[in-house]
């Protein structure tokens, strides 16, 4: 195989999780850290867990299982399409308990008695994977569940683990219920890039090699463009490999870290052939009727979208902006000789052509530039009155605080990795998030 080409025991970047090789970065240790407390402690019945996806969830998790805390039954659902009753008998095996052929009363009722007959200080948790795709009805049998089942000291911990996208299918009114059962959330972060460096060493170092396979240039660039996601490390660091072994080279250049970034980049954007060529609006042009129409349309919204401002050009200054009012429309607008199709569009291609008095009077006087404010991440304990204290020099300015964070829905609530704001101050310097 190619790992035996670089003198590596095995595969050193596998796709799937696996806590046999486990590197951890600050987000990392404090998500751990998080839900080992969550699943031994938390008294709230549910916890959540966000990260985009291949940032390592799963793995933690796997992480958790591996360790086999003393005192902790811990089942774990990977499929959440699964039915509430279909969840019970996946649940219920991993806890030493055969379903047979029973209905969702009974699957609940020998739930209860195997939290029950627990030995004392023990728990019982359940954990969901991808809990973004659980339905409405599932979400809300599993919060009657725990009222139900961990009504005494809350023995039933939850632990909903998904994508970003959770978070807005939990802001939903019908959900509101199982929202406020969530007492511990949070976040996991991307890899930093030193930290993606390390990964890459770690995992390499569990098979006997070194870092010293790929070029410093080369692996810079596969750490650029992966982003911070384990995965994806996982992927272009495996392709990486498997191209130097195709060539007969000892290293990863940074030539071939290139060539498998834009190979991967061309798996995740669509293929040129579906994109329209730009010579079909030669070919098919507008006819001119169709075209002043358009032309008159757009100098109409342009007025519109003035707000009250009203300039009337010389007919030279008209005739002008009308002519390039129309060939906006028609599409005519020459490309530029070094955009691509994949790059935006540059600030220099957005403002108006030099001038062009009818778009400069419209535009009105610059724009004073926005105060700066600074991020700050919620901890442990946080409360608006503690970050006053800390951040305003006074508990009594929590109202200013709270003010500058409209986005909060209930001050009185704070979930670890939350991001609030300090109130604006006047700085060019932007805020930076403080741990």
């Amino acid at each position: 195989m190619y790992y035996l080409h670089f003198g590596l025991d095995g595969p050193p970047f596998r796709f799937s999780p696996s806590a046999a090789v486990l590197y951890l970065g600050a987000a990392h240790r404090e998500c751990l850290a998080a839900l080992q407390w969550a699943l031994l402690h938390d008294q709230s019945g549910f916890m959540l867990m966000i990260g985009e996806t291949g940032t390592g969830k799963t793995t933690l998790l796997n992480a958790i299982l591996a360790r086999r805390l003393p005192g902790l039954q811990l089942a774990c659902i990977t499929n959440p399409r699964l039915s509430f009753e279909e969840i019970m008998r996946v649940v219920l095996p991993q806890l030493g308990v055969m379903t047979g052929g029973r209905g969702k009363l009974e699957l609940i009722q020998q739930l209860e008695r195997v939290v029950a007959n627990r030995p004392a200080g023990h728990r019982v948790a359940i954990a969901i994977d991808e809990a973004q795709d659980l339905s409405d009805e599932t979400l809300e049998d599993l919060r009657l569940l725990a009222n139900r089942v961990g009504s005494q000291d809350q023995d039933l911990q939850i632990v909903l683990m998904g994508h970003p996208e959770l978070l807005d299918r939990l802001s939903a009114h019908n959900l509101r219920q199982v929202r406020e059962r969530i007492s511990t959330k949070v976040s996991l972060l991307p890899l930093s890039p030193a930290e993606s460096v390390a990964y890459v060493e770690c995992r390499l170092e569990a098979q006997g090699g070194t870092a010293r396979i790929f070029d410093a240039r080369a692996l810079r660039h596969l750490v650029k463009a992966a982003g911070g996601i384990p995965r994806r490390l996982n992927v272009l660091c495996h392709n990486a490999l498997v191209l130097a072994y195709s060539k007969n080279a000892s290293t990863v250049t940074p030539a071939m870290a290139r060539e498998v970034v834009d190979e991967y980049r061309s798996i995740l954007r669509p293929s040129s052939c579906q994109q329209r060529p730009p010579s079909r609006r030669a070919e098919h042009p507008i006819p001119p009727r169709k075209l002043l129409i358009r032309a008159a349309g757009a100098c109409a919204a342009v007025a519109v979208l003035g707000l009250g401002s009203v300039f009337i050009p010389t007919a030279h200054d008209w005739a002008g902006a009308f002519s390039r009012t129309a060939r906006l429309v028609a599409g005519s607008a020459p490309a530029s000789p070094e955009g691509s199709s994949d790059s935006f569009a540059s600030d220099e291609n957005l403002g108006p052509a030099p001038g062009d008095a009818s778009v400069v009077a419209m535009q009105g006087p610059a724009a004073a530039p926005a105060p700066s404010r600074t991020a700050i991440q919620i901890r442990p304990g946080d409360t608006f009155q503690v970050l006053a204290t800390r951040y305003l020099g006074s508990k009594d300015r929590a109202g200013d605080l709270i003010k500058a964070n409209p986005q909060i829905r209930d001050p009185n609530v704070l979930y670890v990795g939350q991001i609030v704001y300090l109130p604006s101050i006047e700085k060019n310097d932007p805020g930076e998030i403080v741990r």
